[in-house]
């Protein structure tokens, strides 16, 4: 019989027994460990007193727990310091998540050398917050980490309209008694790395710098995040020197501030009826960073909470697909064929494009390589499981075009079959 055999056969009766019998009559010192409120130990309390001769509980605190995690960390003073101070403050128990947490940080640390202290500050606590949320998720405390790296985005602590799910009013209590109070950006992909194990070392130098010129800015005088304290930290009547100052800032610090922030500040502003200035500065802003082609992007757009402002999304909807097209759906095949990696613009440019021309572009490759690439570089985004709208759109009309190419002759209907195309009789 084998170990795990006997395990499951034998009953904690048994199990007593055969300790008895090892302290009584083999003089052994016998350990047993024990999960407190496991299922099945209703004859151990029942017997234990004629068995164990010393019971002793092991329930450490959670500053306690830290201690142990932690001593002889590696981390410098001022990173091991915030990790306790977060970790206690959720009350984590579990040495092995701490010493995962520890691990999270201990890859990240260098990323943030040179820049300001606040960037170590908010890794940390967010690592400890995204963590505790991920790998104690069957507890009823946990928030859900998507919830939490969605948590009222890029709103400067604004409030947002509850949705009256139960489960959401309590993880919101929970994250502000932590202190955490909106996801941006780079706790966006913190989330990411704490659910996929990895990340990229050049997105997060990019993501970090980015974070570092808002933080710099945010420290310069009469800068954006001052500005709403205004709003946040009384009741005074003060409704025109809070949008005045909100608006002066708001040109000042434009450089710094993400859409969303721009979102939340046009939404507060049409909220008190300076619906004016609300349409001044969503202009000045595009204006101010049109270069930044990226910025004004859908996956951008989607980082807003479910208030967004219909006219920042038609504007910024309007100048990131009259930017994205400038190659055509040829130039951008012959770039991405036979490669994994594209961007959105090159979707936009593609899903762009007429019938005509994807049968222009496959009747213009004489080389067997290069038209198949091409191909199946179109048939391709059809066949994602999570293939967004441009995607299907891209492979449906490279399909509708092969299949006009196959109506031409008998022999290029046998050719287009090649490619899984399902050609009519």
């Amino acid at each position: 019989m084998t170990w795990k055999e006997l395990e499951k056969n034998l009953d904690i009766k048994d199990a007593l027994g055969l300790i008895s019998l090892l302290k009584e009559q083999k003089k052994c010192k016998v350990i047993l460990l024990l999960n407190d409120g496991e299922e099945g130990l209703k004859d151990y309390q029942k017997h234990r007193e004629k068995v164990i001769d010393i019971e002793l509980e092991f329930s450490p605190s959670s500053i306690e727990s830290v201690e142990i995690a932690l001593d002889g960390t590696q981390l410098n003073d001022y990173a091991a310091e915030i990790l306790k101070e977060s970790s206690i403050k959720l009350n984590i128990k579990n040495i092995r998540l701490l010493k995962k947490i520890e691990r999270l940080v201990l890859q990240t640390l260098p990323y943030f050398n040179g820049y300001e202290q606040e960037i170590t500050h908010q890794a940390i606590t967010s690592l400890v917050l995204f963590s505790f949320c991920y790998y104690c998720q069957i507890s009823d405390e946990a928030p859900n980490l998507d919830f939490v790296s969605t948590f009222e985005r890029s709103f400067f602590g604004l409030e947002i309209e509850e949705d009256g799910n139960e489960d959401h009013k309590k993880w919101s209590r929970f994250i502000r008694e932590y202190g955490y109070l909106h996801s941006d950006e780079f706790d966006v992909l913190l989330a990411k790395y704490i659910k996929t194990g990895y990340f990229i070392g050049d997105e997060l130098n990019e993501v970090v710098e980015k974070k570092n010129k808002e933080i710099l800015a945010s420290k310069s005088t009469g800068s954006f995040s001052e500005a709403w304290n205004l709003y946040h930290n009384s009741f005074d009547n003060n409704q025109g020197e809070v949008v005045s100052t909100l608006y002066e800032s708001f040109k000042q610090n434009m450089s710094f501030i993400s859409p969303g922030n721009l979102n939340g500040t046009v939404t507060l502003f049409r909220e008190v009826g300076e619906n004016e200035k609300a349409n001044e500065i969503i202009d000045l802003y595009i204006e101010a960073r049109k270069s930044e082609i990226d910025l004004f992007s859908p996956e951008e757009l989607s980082f807003f909470t479910d208030k967004k402002d219909e006219l920042i999304i038609e504007k910024f909807t309007n100048h990131y697909n009259s930017s994205v097209i400038i190659e055509n759906a040829y130039q951008v095949l012959e770039r991405i064929s036979g490669k994994n990696g594209w961007n959105p613009k090159d979707e936009k440019i593609l899903a762009a494009a007429s019938i005509d021309e994807y049968y222009k572009i496959f009747k213009s490759l004489n080389d067997r390589r290069s038209r198949s690439t091409f191909i199946n570089t179109c048939l391709k985004f059809g066949q994602f499981s999570n293939a967004n709208e441009d995607m299907v759109e891209i492979s449906k009309k490279a399909t509708e075009a092969l299949k006009r190419v196959a109506e031409e002759s008998l022999i290029n209907k046998s050719r287009i079959k090649l490619y899984g195309i399902q050609i009519d009789n």
